[in-house]
């Protein structure tokens, strides 16, 4: 009676690359969001070439080169004829995987690749939507400060009134583009009254009828205070253009949801990315069911 053993050990790269998608989703993301390393100098480059930065399609490009990377190095050597004959008595020896199969279990780990990969686009936007509700509100007593880019050393997050010389002649402006709609957002620095401009550490939201052509002007402004809250782009910014901002820093927004903006932005493009790469997902299980159907394997089977 001939008896047929089934390996139920997982190889390596079933454990392995699915953990690399995860860690490369993860790296991304967090630069994505802090805006540094690879994905600073790309959309750098893209500033420089193009005048404009595709958040998303850069991270989806660094994603989709890097995470599959791992899956051209999983496949397996088959071991020679004679090397089988005597793992195993010679009425035992299993065939050897036909070339379809071999097409088979690739497809089926590229498309873990690409499940994996749509699951982490899919958190990151679940993050940016948590990171929405740990963000400050208009609740509470309002705090009075200086813009001193020394003191208070530590000043608290939330509703504030903030009083200094607005430098309106280093007005910066940032598109944020939602799917549908398009938002322009600018901020001029803040700093106390006489002291040097160049040492910055507060940042206001201008509304659309402030002035940016006129001079410094002394005034308070009221707001949600948030910490390292510029945009990277924008503090890479003004430290090219010579001033020393402080490595943290804080803005004053005008509203919560211009304050809340940003993380909308971040959210929907993660969740497109997600839907997009699902979508290639789903191209690739019809792709990988049809080489099941020419193998002649039931699906279960090709699955297990």
């Amino acid at each position: 009676m001939r008896v047929r053993f089934r390996s139920v050990r997982q190889h390596p790269s079933q454990v392995l690359l699915p953990l690399w998608i995860v860690l490369v989703v993860a790296f991304f993301t967090w630069q994505a969001g802090t805006y540094r390393g690879l994905i600073a100098l790309l959309a750098e480059w893209q500033f420089n070439e193009f005048g404009v930065y595709h958040p998303l399609l850069t991270f989806l490009l660094f994603v989709l080169i890097l995470a599959p990377l791992p899956f051209l190095f999983t496949r397996r050597h088959r071991k020679s004829p004679a090397a089988s004959s005597a793992a195993v008595p010679a009425s035992d020896v299993l065939p050897v995987r036909s070339d379809l199969s071999r097409a088979i279990g690739e497809a089926t780990r590229f498309l873990n690749v690409l499940l994996v990969a749509a699951v982490g686009c899919l958190a990151a936007a679940l993050l940016a939507c948590g990171m929405i509700l740990m963000l400050p509100t208009a609740a509470g007593p309002i705090q009075r400060i200086s813009a001193s880019a020394t003191l208070p050393e530590t000043p608290s997050q939330g509703l504030t009134e903030l009083r200094g010389a607005i430098l309106y002649t280093r007005t910066s402006a940032f598109d944020e583009d939602l799917w549908l709609t398009r938002r322009n957002i600018r901020f001029a620095p803040m700093v106390d009254a006489g002291a040097d401009p160049s040492a910055v550490r507060y940042f206001i939201e201008l509304s659309p009828t402030d002035g940016s052509q006129r001079a410094e002007t002394i005034s308070a402004r009221q707001g949600i205070l948030v910490k390292d809250a510029l945009p990277g782009e924008l503090f890479r910014l003004y430290r090219y253009a010579g001033f020393r901002v402080t490595p943290t820093h804080y803005v004053l927004f005008r509203s919560a949801a211009t304050m809340r903006w940003p993380y909308w932005v971040w959210a929907s493009e993660f969740a497109v990315g997600a839907f997009l790469i699902a979508l290639g997902a789903l191209v690739q299980w019809f792709r990988r069911r049809r080489l099941i159907a020419r193998d002649g394997r039931p699906v279960a089977e090709a699955d297990a």
